[in-house]
């Protein structure tokens, strides 16, 4: 009786050998298992890839860095063109002022009542005695 149920175990059920086995010719893919172990980061085609990995990921900081900077530097050259506008704005106003506070009419106007006058010809030389002496 032990002889036949070692026949029994050492037997394998069909169903078994039919439905289980996989033909020899194809492999069961197993790049989900190589990447997720690490074996792709061992193999030699990758790790002679690593210059250019770590050249493009300074290039795309660089990228986003300058993307930025350019947007900063931007936003202050509208700041001070608007600033330069309202000092520009400002100036001819002051200056509009300033010269409608020096016209001569109006000056004239202003000294009427002093009786100071406003002189029509050119200034005359002061004669000072003893001058002549004192450039030299």
């Amino acid at each position: 009786m032990e002889d036949h149920i070692q026949d029994i175990e050492n037997q394998t059920p069909e169903a078994e050998n039919t439905g289980m086995q996989q033909p020899e010719g194809r492999k069961k893919p197993n790049w989900l298992s190589r990447i997720l172990g690490g074996e792709v980061l061992q193999s030699r085609a990758v790790l002679r890839q690593v210059p250019l990995v770590v050249m493009l990921c300074f290039y795309a900081i660089l990228l986003v860095y300058n993307r930025y900077r350019v947007e900063d530097l931007t936003k202050e050259r509208a700041a001070t063109l608007e600033r330069i506008t309202y000092l520009r704005e400002a100036r001819i106003e002051l200056q509009k002022r300033y010269q409608e506070s020096i016209k001569i009419s109006q000056i004239a106007e202003m000294l009427e009542g002093t009786g100071i006058g406003i002189t029509a010809g050119p200034p005359f030389e002061l004669v000072v005695d003893g001058m002549d002496e004192m450039l030299k």
